[in-house]
């Protein structure tokens, strides 16, 4: 499929070609005439950001559309091949896996020859039919080197999902061999994901695409991959359709259900299935429970939190999922204006989405634009302010990252938790942000002490069980002027207005505070870190820049953060000297990564 894109500097115009999936390396349309070695593919493109860059002559070159309107995407529709006369060969190597011909023409599984870009030819595959409402929908390939993919352009949809309409209780898992394990035990109530799991963020479109089948009513049984990646996606599926709701399953010994059944038979899995434990009540934990988070904390060590790629803010703090990080700081200091880059930064970075409660910042036009210039790296208004189709960049991906709420009832703390609830189920959002406490509606008779610290209480379980981080500002009491210097101290957690709580109570606390004399930087106080695997307790001193909305700590940076990384400037900056609390490390503790593995994953 080609595609027409346009360079931003020049406006000139080119065309290239482009996959729905994943990036697509091709000659360079720009320089690949002027070059001796005029083959050589320097150019990639992602179809689905709609951006591209040349490694070769450096050019960046973003898809020409009318971005004005969301359009409707348009998937394309396999056609039936009907090629259910199995080999001999592939019938036999079903029975090896424990499943029998009968439920190979039951499920329409059929076998033919089909181009494979991972080895560049024809092989013959086993194709799993993916079918909605009697309509096939998608296909995928598999060759005997364990090879996958899915018809280009097709919609993502669970595999057998039409099995779960009606269902009381269902089965996710892994892979269609897993899948047909389960059937051919007799529960057919059972659907896979089409995709497998990865060991970074799992996108689960095609669970957007039917989330309204996953009513509060269905019991969710989630019998993932027995590996680190499919209890990745086991812990994401479970965030999203409600812990609650659901199930997990683990196979002993055995990797996953087709193991299970090869080595123990039908009853084998079925006592699986019947032996899947609840989540953890929240307050509630016995070792057993945990089990695996202890073996992964013993093995692996403390995970990495996510940065936000400038060094010496890195040193100090890292953003974990499931916790409240609090900001405070004297009004106009620029509070706000720091945590909506630190939110832009986790976007860019670590794949975070947002719900954004955020009334200072109305009205909503407004607060988008403040974004658009940390994305865009240019103002959004004046002289120099970006052109249309880098606002239109920054609209999509803002429309796919970032939701404001708004309750159509009283601004409560209650009607905004339920808000945050339909984001994670809905959109996968994770994190919130409330700026600021006091424009909330709070409703509470007697004491304000109490009434704050068991809010706080909610909102920690909230983070807790749902794992998303909150981002809550929070403003201090009138803070007095320093007779001798003439300027206000840094306001500390203390003395935020209405509760010594908000120290109490916080995970990570942060005090943003502004000089207003000759340099006029803004200073960064992490005042609170919970754990010392997350930083240390220091500050670090920042320069703002007004065309952008960005904060810089040596140099500026005025890059497209929306372009292919290899366009972007690195933000990892000379270091500043840093003022750690002596009662902790000096120097954070990273640990290391979780280590590979040989699986293939679908």
């Amino acid at each position: 499929m080609e595609e027409t894109v346009i360079n931003l500097a020049d406006k000139k115009e080119y065309t290239v070609t482009a996959i729905r999936n994943g990036e697509n390396v091709q000659i360079c349309p720009v320089c690949s005439l002027d070059r001796k070695k005029s083959k050589i593919k320097c150019f990639s493109y992602n179809a689905e950001k709609g951006v591209g860059h040349c490694s070769h002559c450096g050019v960046g070159l973003v898809k020409k559309v009318e971005f004005i309107k969301k359009q409707e995407i348009k998937y394309i529709r396999p056609a039936w091949r009907n090629n259910t006369n199995l080999s001999d060969k592939m019938v036999k190597w079903f029975l090896s896996r424990g499943i029998s011909q009968k439920t190979l023409l039951d499920y329409k599984i059929t076998e033919g020859a089909e181009w494979m870009p991972q080895t560049g030819k024809e092989e013959n595959t086993i194709q799993f039919n993916y079918f909605l409402n009697g309509e096939l929908i998608n296909t995928k390939f598999r060759d005997g080197r364990k090879n996958f993919k899915l018809v280009k352009d097709a919609e993502l949809i669970f595999y057998n999902l039409d099995s779960i309409k009606n269902a009381k209780e269902i089965i996710i898992v892994e892979g269609e061999i897993d899948c047909l394990s389960f059937i051919e035990a007799g529960i057919k109530n059972v659907i896979s994901v089409p995709n497998g799991a990865t060991k970074g963020n799992n996108s689960l479109t095609y669970l957007d695409n039917c989330i309204e089948l996953f009513n509060e009513e269905l019991t969710i049984i989630l019998a993932l991959d027995n590996d680190i990646a499919g209890n990745n996606l086991r812990d994401e599926l479970a965030r999203r359709l409600g812990f609650d709701k659901c199930k997990k399953v683990t196979f002993n010994d055995c990797k996953d259900a087709n193991e299970c059944l090869v080595k123990f038979g039908i009853q084998g899995l079925i006592d699986c299935i019947a032996d899947a434990k609840e989540f953890p009540i929240v307050g509630v934990f016995t070792a057993r429970d945990i089990s695996e988070d202890i073996e992964d904390f013993y093995i692996n060590g403390f995970p990495e939190g996510t940065k936000i790629g400038i060094e010496q803010f890195d040193e100090l703090l890292s953003f974990h999922k499931g916790y409240i990080t609090t900001i405070t700081g004297i009004p106009n200091h620029g509070k706000s204006e720091f945590l909506d880059f630190l939110c832009a930064r986790l976007n860019v970075l670590g794949g975070w989405k947002f719900g954004m409660y955020s009334p200072e910042n109305h009205p909503l036009h407004l607060h988008f634009s403040k974004f658009a210039e940390k994305f865009i790296g240019k103002p959004f208004s004046g002289e120099n302010k970006m052109n249309r189709m880098e606002l239109e960049l920054a609209k999509r991906h803002f429309d796919e990252n970032f939701y404001f709420i708004k309750p159509k009832e009283d601004f409560t703390l209650d009607n905004i938790i339920q808000s945050v609830k339909q984001l994670i189920r809905r959109k996968g959002i994770n994190a919130f942000v409330i700026d600021a406490w006091n424009k909330i509606d709070h409703h509470y008779t007697g004491n304000e002490t109490q009434y704050i610290s068991k809010a706080l209480d909610t909102l920690s379980i909230f983070c807790e069980i749902n794992n998303v981080h909150l981002f809550l500002v929070a403003h201090p009491t009138k803070i007095q002027k320093d007779k001798q210097k003439g300027v206000f101290e840094v306001p500390n957690l203390y003395q935020i207005n209405g509760s010594a709580n908000f120290f109490n109570k916080t995970s990570n606390g942060i005090s943003v505070y502004r000089n207003f004399g000759e340099d006029k930087s803004t200073h960064i106080h992490i005042q609170k870190v919970k754990f010392k695997h997350w930083g240390c307790i220091g500050s670090v001193s920042f320069n703002w820049n007004h065309d952008n909305g960005r904060y810089h700590t040596t140099r500026w940076d005025n890059s497209n953060w929306l372009l292919p990384k290899e366009t972007q400037s690195k933000l990892i900056e000379e270091p500043l000297k840093i003022h750690p609390n002596k009662n902790f490390d000096s120097e954070p503790v990273f640990w290391r990564k979780e280590q590979e593995t040989d699986e293939i994953p679908f």
